[in-house]
């Protein structure tokens, strides 16, 4: 929505005239009900009016469009001592949604570890679980049927995780599906955002298909990720494609062809199927490479399965198996204006090259994926790690170079005169510069100190000597 939509609420909050912040949101809000940006203006306005319920679930439906925002620490730090006011029924009406089912499937293999958990945490989220096996050996099927209300299934497995799901979703009867993988489980505060979010996206034109928010613990710390599509209507033609690593087509298309609408959705999984000692446990890595080799072969100029194919490759330790996968995709990549994970490639590349300390190769990368997105903030980040290195291999390099010159003007005899203070003392001067750089404060005094010991004359290092001691 363009900007100027959105203008006239932003005056009016910033004049404090927030009953006509208030209705302006709402107007706009009842044309797209999916602009989080708008729902964080009526909750601001909403609460400095004094209607903190309100407000709160404003803020809430808002950060359950826009996952990845900045403001809510300091909104609901903002809004938490607000009173909570009169109920307002046309807000009440504003944030009604649609009424849809909604499933949790969840595919599972030898998963007694972590099932339970996922089970438990999805009660009263959903409608309707489904668990679909294939000839589990451990305890995963005496567990599941713990859950007196969980659907299990069983299906052959045929080496092809996209066929095991596209089978699991015919015994799914629900209007909308959440897969959830065995490894994860919802967190407690998202259980009610799932019918939420379901009900909000059922009515566009566009097959909508969500990306949920994984949080993912691994090794004592957590890292988030926005790119795992997992929420879909169960009646649009959406089905998967692809042996591992598999993504929701349009029933018929290519991975790249047809439309959806695709959004970034407040529905937490944690996940902790990364520990280093679970992925040896499951061979997962093995497993998965085998996969993707079938799935590059059949597919040569796929890039996405390239690049899942040199993720799990850098992952064994084949990083120049990783390297050429990786250039292959983002060349391929070029062919598919509809493929969304080239800055994936290129981070990738750059962080192989920079641990191989080919840093020209990890900054032709990052300008190439800043080339695309100007603003990306690991581009930028990693582009400036980059330039610091370069920086100290230059100092490093200027400083060797320096200390060359004294032996250089011994064997120098060419026509043009050398200029002799450049031994005397100027080189001096220029490697207490090169330790000041670097951080060596006490080593430059030192070696300025020595020198003006031997030129007590030299009023430009004197000079030089008494700024770095104040």
């Amino acid at each position: 929505m363009p900007i100027d939509t959105l203008q006239p609420i932003i005056d009016a909050l910033k004049t404090k005239r927030y009953k006509e912040a208030e209705t302006l949101s709402v107007e706009v809000l009842r044309n797209n009900r999916f602009l989080a940006q708008a729902w964080v203006y009526l909750g601001e306005a909403l609460m400095h009016q004094g209607y903190g319920k309100a407000a709160r679930r404003v803020f809430d439906r808002a950060w359950m469009l826009d996952p990845q925002s900045g403001w809510v620490h300091a909104v609901s730090k903002a809004v938490r001592d607000v009173p909570d006011g009169p109920e307002r029924a046309s807000i009440h009406e504003l944030l009604e949604v649609k009424k849809v089912t909604v499933a949790a499937a969840i595919l599972v293999y030898n998963n007694e570890r972590s099932i339970e958990r996922c089970l438990t945490q999805l009660i009263g989220a959903v409608d309707e679980i489904v668990v679909i096996d294939s000839n589990s050996t451990d305890r995963t099927v005496e567990i599941v049927n713990r859950f007196p209300q969980v659907k299990l299934v069983n299906v052959e497995w045929r080496e092809d995780f996209a066929d095991k799901r596209n089978r699991g979703l015919e015994h799914v009867e629900s209007d909308w599906v959440l897969w959830v993988d065995s490894d994860e489980y919802l967190v407690a505060e998202d259980k009610h955002a799932v019918r939420d979010i379901a009900g909000i996206f059922d009515e566009l034109a566009i097959p909508p298909v969500l990306l949920i928010w994984q949080v993912n613990q691994m090794g004592g710390t957590t890292s988030d990720e926005f790119t795992q599509t997992r929420m879909f209507p169960t009646k649009r033609g959406l089905v998967y494609r692809g042996r591992v690593h598999e993504q929701i087509v349009l029933d018929g298309q290519g991975v790249f062809e047809g439309d959806s609408y695709r959004q970034s959705v407040r529905i937490r999984l944690l996940h902790d199927g990364y520990e280093p000692s679970i992925v040896k446990d499951e061979r997962k890595l093995e497993r998965n490479l085998r996969l993707l080799e079938q799935m590059v072969a059949e597919e040569p100029d796929n890039p996405g399965w390239l690049l899942y194919y040199g993720r799990e490759s850098m992952a064994y330790g084949d990083v120049e198996k990783a390297i050429e996968l990786f250039l292959a995709a983002e060349s391929k990549a070029a062919d598919y204006p509809r493929f969304g994970r080239t800055l994936d490639i290129q981070m990738f590349l750059v962080k192989i090259y920079m641990s191989r300390k080919e840093l020209d190769l990890a900054e032709q990368a990052c300008r190439r994926a800043l080339e695309k997105v100007p603003n990306f903030p690991d581009a930028i980040y990693y582009l400036a790690q980059i330039q610091m290195r370069q920086a100290v291999r230059l100092l490093q390099s200027s400083e060797k170079s320096l200390r060359s010159i004294k032996e250089q003007f011994q064997t120098y005899r060419g026509s043009t005169p050398a200029d002799t203070q450049i031994p005397q003392w100027k080189t001096d001067v220029a490697i207490a510069d090169i330790a000041m750089i670097s951080g060596k404060k006490q080593e430059a005094l030192a070696i300025l100190c020595q020198l003006l010991e031997r030129n007590p004359s030299l009023e430009a290092v004197r000079n030089k000597l008494q700024q770095l001691e104040k």
